[in-house]
Order: structure tokens, then sequence, then C-alpha cells
């Protein structure tokens, strides 16, 4: 696929800006509804963080120490992850997939408890309008 040229991509940016203003603009309720779901998705970050920090030198340090006393047999990440989790919890992509898993869960249970007012039918019909409206 050949690549958009600068003023294709700017224009199409401009069009996606003007049919979001265009949705906020025809659907009752939506731009209270984005609104809340930006503050909770917040609110899921900042949790998220305080839940599974980033591990400190000392986590690192402790971790590393508890992981030396272990048999010299190796061990996997995998096996690290299964066996022993606390031990498993100072590498950097444990946390941030922990993170990710609890943000994910929780947006998804936001979402499900507050539907969005903007269904899937009424975006596709005010989509319709809005290219016959403006001719794109």
């Amino acid at each position: 696929m050949p690549k958009q040229s600068h003023s294709a991509r700017h224009e199409q940016e401009a069009r996606g800006e003007a049919l979001e203003a265009y949705l906020l603009e025809h659907v009752p309720d939506l731009r209270e509804y984005k609104a809340a779901q930006h503050r909770a998705f917040i609110q899921i970050e900042q949790d998220a963080l305080a839940r599974h920090p980033d591990a400190t030198p000392d986590d690192t340090a402790a971790a590393e120490a508890a992981e030396a006393a272990l048999p010299s047999r190796k061990r996997t990440e995998v096996q690290l992850r299964r066996s022993f989790a606390p031990l498993a919890s100072h590498l950097p992509s444990e946390a941030k997939r922990s993170r990710k898993r609890f943000m994910q869960r929780h947006q998804r249970a936001w979402n499900r408890a507050n539907p969005s007012p903007l269904t899937w039918e009424l975006e596709r019909a005010l989509t319709a309008d809005f290219m016959k409206t403006y001719a794109l």
C-alpha cells in the first residue's frame, strides 16, 4: 500500500476531527459520556500504578537475593512466574503486563456498566449524513 502524502494525511485527520465534532453535536449526552469515561479511565490508570508499581532498586535486590538462595538449576521466567510469583514481581515486563491487564479488565467493566449513547447504528447513520452534507 503506497504511503499517503502529507496533504492527504492532513486532510484525512481534518475530516476525522470534523466528523467527531459533528457526532458530539448530534448525539445527546455523548460529550458528558466521553468526559465521564476519561475521568474513570484516568482513575483506573492511577489505581493500576498504585497496585502494580514499578520495582524499586531495593525490590530488585531483594528478589535477586531470594533467587540466589534457590537451587542452582536453571529456572526460566515462566517457571519463576508460575512457581515463585513474588520473585517475578521485580521483572519490569511483569509489572507492565500486570498493570495493563488490570487497566483493560476495569476499563471493559466500566464500558459494560456504562453503555455509550452512540450506538453502532446511530454512528453509521450520522456518518452517512455527515458525508452527504459535506460531500466528502
